[in-house]
Order: C-alpha cells, then sequence, then structure tokens
C-alpha cells in the first residue's frame, strides 16, 4: 500500500498542491474575520463571484472528467461562502447585480459552448478570477482603511496561480494558465494596497488647508 501512495505523477503532486491552496486560500479572510469582526476594504461581490467562480469550476472539472480541477474547485467553496456570511451578518450590504452578472454570463457561455461545439468557456472561467480581484482591488483602493483584509489571502492567491499555471501546462489545460496570469497579478495589485496601510487617510493638512476647512476640502475634518 505504501508504495502507491508515493505513486504520483508530477501532475497529480500539483493537483493535490493546488487543493491544499484552494482550502487555505480563503481561511485567512475567514478567521480574521471571526477575530476582528472588521470588514473595512472587503467587498462582498468579489466573494459572491468567488462562490459562483468555484461553482463553475466544478462543473467544468466533472464534465471534463478532470478529478484535481473538480476537488479543487469544490474545496474552496465553504471557507468563500462562510467569509461571505458573516461579512453580511457584520452590516456589510451585498449588491447582487455584478454576481447575477456573472452568474448569468457563464450559463450563457456554457450554453452556446454546448451548441456550437466552441470552447469559450475554458477563457471564460480562465478569466474568472478577475470577477473575484476586480472588485476587491476597486474596493480596496477606493477604501482609506484596509484593516479588514487578510494580506496572507493574496500571497495564497499568487501561489496557487502559479501551481495552477505548472498544472495547466503540464495537464493542458487552457483554463488553468489563463488564470494562473490573472490570479497573480490581481494579488500584486491588491497586496500592493494593503502595503500602504490606512497612509492615505493620514494626510495632515497645512496650515493654509486648516484655514480653509469651510471652503470645500472634505477630508480636512476627516479623523486620522
Amino acid at each position: 500500500m505504501f508504495p502507491h501512495v508515493l505513486d504520483l505523477s508530477l501532475v497529480d503532486v500539483i493537483g493535490l498542491a493546488s487543493v491544499v491552496l484552494a482550502v487555505w486560500f480563503a481561511m485567512p479572510q475567514l478567521l480574521k474575520l471571526r477575530r476582528g469582526g472588521s470588514t473595512a476594504g472587503l467587498s462582498l461581490e468579489s466573494l459572491a463571484n468567488s462562490t459562483i467562480s468555484l461553482t463553475g469550476w466544478t462543473v467544468y472539472g466533472i464534465a471534463h472528467g478532470n478529478f484535481w480541477v473538480t476537488v479543487a474547485s469544490a474545496a474552496g467553496i465553504p471557507a468563500t461562502v462562510g467569509t461571505l456570511v458573516i461579512a453580511a451578518r457584520a452590516g456589510h450590504r451585498l449588491r447582487p447585480q455584478l454576481p447575477a452578472t456573472w452568474a448569468a454570463l457563464l450559463v450563457l457561455v456554457a450554453v452556446v459552448d454546448q451548441a456550437f461545439g466552441t470552447h469559450t468557456i475554458d477563457v471564460a472561467l480562465g478569466c474568472s478570477i478577475l470577477w473575484f480581484v476586480a472588485p476587491a482591488a476597486t474596493t480596496a483602493w477606493r477604501s482609506s482603511d484596509v484593516s479588514g483584509l487578510a494580506a496572507q489571502t493574496w500571497l495564497v492567491l499568487a501561489a496557487d496561480g502559479a501551481v495552477f499555471g505548472l498544472y495547466g501546462l503540464l495537464a493542458d489545460v487552457t483554463a488553468d494558465r489563463v488564470y494562473s496570469v490573472t490570479s497573480i497579478c490581481g494579488a500584486m495589485l491588491v497586496l500592493a494596497r494593503i502595503a500602504l496601510g490606512d497612509r492615505t487617510a493620514r494626510v495632515d493638512p497645512s496650515p493654509v488647508d486648516e484655514l480653509a476647512t469651510g471652503l470645500g476640502p472634505e477630508w480636512a475634518s476627516t479623523p486620522s
């Protein structure tokens, strides 16, 4: 029995690593939210989009008979949904338009592929990480406080992208290769914002600005 455990191909090893990263990915944000309760800088739309994407990846893996894609995708769903529920209970409001649009687009692409024998779903799922990263990055960069974001989640996403990219090359999965590029770039963008902290909100007004407080600049009266 023991030799069979070690008798794994490189694709299997990378696939197993992708499962570990998928489970690990959402955990830091979930734990940070449970400990501190702060949702500062967090986008519920990105979490909802991620849940839809992971569901799409799971169906994709099942349809293509790809065990590791199926397991890695399904493994990330519980923690992502848990984070979404806790954030919503904390009073963060979810705007459903973006998640609904993403879900409808995935269904439409799948129907078109089925009808015409195309493979557009590979590109759509490969870019699915953008539906997580884009609203997350937009919210983070627009927020003066990003204390609710877990940097480790984004570090894991970058590692996850690297693993998926290698798996995509070895197993010839186009969607994984596209995912790799978009996830790594997106993770770097959000990590850059987290590294800045709340310094964008700590701009001390000059004496001239203080005298002009009543003339318009709202930030001059914003507490640091």
